[in-house]
């Protein structure tokens, strides 16, 4: 049977998740845990138009936030997500998730597994402060005992035109991969917040995995990075750039197998181009209504490591690797350094106002160096202002040091952001093994 085990407040706390099975997904219920059925999960808003029915999903753990500390300047709530009582390599976050259009949060969590690797599907309702468990992605999937898996979700989540979510999986682990039986790649999925219902579309990239994933919501473009994992084996960042057109669900643009630098974000501007970066502070750009690219440079770093959708009136900002700096491009292939991030930064999210962008830093196991600051950055002058530090306030509630970020969402009001934070032990060597969903809802 699955279980999670949270520890909440000053003390310890044991509760105990008694979760349906890996292998027959059975509906057997235990105090604090619910099994729903699609119909209870009916949410308030309408989907923007229609979307494509998939499989219904379920509620199969669920968990409310506990109040951790506040300061005067926000309040913290926070939980471990609930996941199957076995044994991740380790259990871990790496993806963006996404505030949907019916106004919730969702996320993804994997195992990190190679062969029979699975990654899990969350949902936080804001009203009630729960974070639920919703599906996983391996039983969506005509999946053989003992063939590699989907043990991440590396990718961003990111909302389509009509409200649907499309996210991918990716490799738990390269080493020993093999592509054989039901395994061919790794899969684009679509989830309907609005019926509870998810679909596995397609490999889009055959032998392939999606470690980066964007969006132009306007064309219906998703814009994504297929990574070699046999290159990948060998040090090598290699792969082509594809286009898939959601509506007619099928890759309409394959770009040559070339490397890439850091296959770990797509920055989409206001026309809805899309920029990948090829190292060195340069980048190709495909043009959507020619189906054309053109080489870019100036990027005030080596590569783009994460950026954010184009503010109201088209600027996009960013973070970059090489250093670790953020910028703005107020017109397309035209950037403009901001200032310098506090450490490694893998995500970034806009305030619905434009004025500010939140982010932590030091995703990559070390945030706590820094006391795993939440910190605002002006979008007009780049300076910056720690809104609260959350390492203490998670180790003293929950027992747990924080590793670091690569999912920092805001509410579509502004008034709460939403972090999944990779955690580990206090005292132990490493900063991952479980994960923590943290809301800090701002003064």
């Amino acid at each position: 049977m699955w279980r999670g085990v949270f520890r909440l407040g000053a003390g310890v706390l044991l509760l105990a998740l008694l979760l349906v099975s890996c292998s027959d997904q059975s509906a057997d219920t235990a105090p604090n845990q619910s099994t729903t059925s699609s119909e209870a999960l009916d949410q308030t808003a309408s989907p923007s138009c229609e979307i494509p029915p998939g499989e219904d999903f379920e509620i199969t753990a669920e968990v409310e936030l506990e109040l951790l500390g506040s300061t005067d300047g926000a309040t913290v709530y926070g939980a471990l997500y609930p996941h199957p009582d076995y044994e991740g390599n380790p259990w871990s976050h790496w993806g963006q998730g996404v505030v949907a259009e019916n106004g919730y949060f969702y996320s993804a969590i994997g195992d990190h597994l190679g062969p029979d690797g699975n990654s899990y599907i969350y949902e936080y309702r804001h009203e009630t402060r729960r974070l639920a468990l919703v599906s996983d992605v391996l039983s969506h999937t005509d999946h053989d005992q003992g063939q590699w898996g989907y043990g991440k979700v590396h990718s961003q989540m990111v909302e389509g035109g009509c409200g649907e979510i499309l996210f991918s999986t990716y490799w738990g682990s390269s080493r020993g991969l093999e592509y054989s039986g039901t395994y061919t790649g790794d899969i684009l999925f679509r989830l309907n917040p609005f019926e509870a219902t998810i679909e596995a579309l397609t490999v889009p990239i055959s032998e392939h995995g999606t470690p980066s994933l964007a969006i132009d919501p306007q064309s219906g473009l998703l814009y994504g990075e297929a990574a070699d994992p046999k290159l990948k084996a060998d040090g090598v960042d290699g792969g082509p750039f594809y286009v898939f057109d959601i509506e007619t669900a099928e890759v309409i643009y394959e770009g040559p197998d070339q490397p890439h630098a850091g296959f770990r974000s797509i920055l989409v501007d206001a026309d809805g181009g899309a920029f990948y970066s090829t190292g060195d502070g340069n980048l190709v750009r495909y043009e959507p209504s020619t189906g054309e690219t053109s080489e870019v440079s100036g990027l005030p770093g080596g590569w783009i490591r994460a950026a954010t959708l184009p503010r109201a009136d088209g600027t996009v900002f960013g973070v970059t690797r090489e250093p670790d700096r953020f910028f703005n491009m107020e017109e397309p292939g035209e950037f403009e350094a901001l200032s310098d991030a506090l450490g490694y930064t893998t995500s970034l999210a806009l305030d619905p106002d434009g004025s500010r962008f939140f982010y932590m830093p030091g995703a990559h196991g070390n945030s706590s160096e820094w006391g795993s600051p939440l910190i605002a950055v002006d979008t007009s002058t780049g300076d910056q202002d720690t809104i609260i530090e959350l390492n203490e306030i998670v180790e003293d509630a929950l027992g747990f040091t924080v590793g670091g970020t690569y999912n920092v969402a805001v509410s579509d009001a502004g008034d709460e952001i939403y972090m999944a934070v990779n955690v580990g032990a206090v005292g132990s060597d490493s900063t991952f093994g479980e994960v923590v969903l943290l809301v800090i809802e701002l003064a």
